[in-house]
C-alpha cells in the first residue's frame, strides 16, 4: 500500500514538475525558434513549428552594432547595466544602514519607521508615475541616470531593508556586547561583526535590486524617453513599430537581454537561497 502510494506520488510530482517546465521554458524556446526564423516562413500560411534553415542574422545585426537596431540594441545593454550597478552602489549600503539601525539600535520611532517601510511595499510604484513625471520636469531630473537610479533606489529600499532586518535580527547580541567591551562603536561593530557573518542576505538583496532593475519596462518607457538613457527591454520594445514588425529581431533581442541576468542568479543562486530563507526567519 505504501509502495502504491510512493509511486502515484512520484507521478503526480513528476506531472507537477513538467508542466512547470513547460510554462517557464516553452516562451523561451518559442522566441528562440522565432528569432532564428527567416521573416518570410514567420509572414507565411504554415504549420511547421520548425524553420526549414535556421537564420542567425539578427543576433548578427544586434550584436555587431554595424546596423541602426544593433547600435540600439549595444547601448540599451550599456544603459541597464550602468542603472543597474549604479541602482547597488547607492541601494545596498543604505539598505544595510537602515536595517542595522532599525534592528539593533534602541531608539525613539523604531516600530513607527518599521511599520511605514511594511506599508509602503504595498504600494506599486507605476501608481506614483505621474507625480514622479511632474517632479522630473520641475527637477530637470527627465532622461537621466540619476533620475533612473533614484527612482529605483526608493523603490527596491524597502524590501531590502525589510530583508536584511530580518537576518540581522538572527545574529546573537552576545557578538556585539563583545565587540563593545573591546572598545569598538555601533559603525564598527556593524562593518567588523555583523556584516562579515551576513554576506548571504547581502547577496540575495543585491541580486534581486539588480534583476528587478534590468527588467524595469513601465517606468524608464515614461522617465527615460531618449535613446542616450534608454534600458534594454524598451529598446527590444521599439523593435514593433506601427507599420513594420520583425518577430526574429525582437526576439533575439529578448534571447540575448535574457543571458546577464539569468547567467548571474545561476551563478549566484545558493546565496540567493540560503539569503532569502536567512531572512525570512526572523521580522
Amino acid at each position: 500500500m505504501k509502495k502504491q502510494k510512493k509511486t502515484q506520488f512520484l507521478i503526480l510530482y513528476s506531472f507537477c514538475v513538467a508542466l512547470f517546465l513547460i510554462f517557464a521554458l516553452g516562451p523561451i524556446l518559442w522566441s528562440f525558434i522565432m528569432s532564428i526564423t527567416p521573416q518570410v516562413e514567420v509572414e507565411s500560411n504554415t504549420t511547421n513549428l520548425l524553420p526549414e534553415s535556421a537564420d542567425f542574422s539578427n543576433y548578427r545585426k544586434l550584436l555587431s552594432g554595424e546596423s541602426q537596431q544593433g547600435e540600439l540594441f549595444v547601448k540599451g545593454m550599456g544603459n541597464s547595466l550602468l542603472v543597474a550597478v549604479l541602482s547597488l552602489l547607492v541601494g545596498i549600503p543604505v539598505a544595510i544602514l537602515g536595517a542595522y539601525s532599525i534592528s539593533r539600535l534602541r531608539f525613539r520611532g523604531a516600530i513607527p519607521v518599521r511599520n511605514v517601510l511594511l506599508f509602503t511595499m504595498a504600494i506599486p510604484v507605476f501608481a506614483t508615475i505621474i507625480p514622479l513625471y511632474k517632479i522630473f520636469v520641475s527637477f530637470h531630473l527627465m532622461d537621466s541616470f540619476l533620475g533612473l537610479v533614484l527612482v529605483y533606489v526608493t523603490s527596491f529600499l524597502p524590501l531590502t531593508v525589510w530583508l536584511l532586518m530580518g537576518y540581522f535580527s538572527t545574529i546573537p547580541k552576545e557578538l556585539e556586547e563583545a565587540a563593545y567591551v573591546d572598545g569598538c562603536s555601533p559603525f564598527n561593530t556593524m562593518i567588523f561583526i555583523i556584516l562579515p557573518v551576513s554576506y548571504p542576505i547581502i547577496f540575495a538583496a543585491s541580486l534581486i535590486v539588480f534583476l528587478t532593475t534590468w527588467n524595469q519596462f513601465q517606468i524608464p518607457l515614461v522617465l527615460a524617453p531618449s535613446h542616450a538613457t534608454k534600458p534594454i527591454a524598451v529598446v527590444v520594445s521599439e523593435f514593433v513599430t506601427k507599420n513594420t514588425m520583425d518577430y526574429g529581431l525582437m526576439n533575439a533581442g529578448g534571447i540575448i537581454a535574457l543571458f546577464p541576468p539569468a547567467l548571474i542568479a545561476i551563478i549566484f543562486r545558493k546565496f540567493l537561497i540560503s539569503g532569502m530563507v536567512g531572512g525570512s526567519t526572523k521580522g
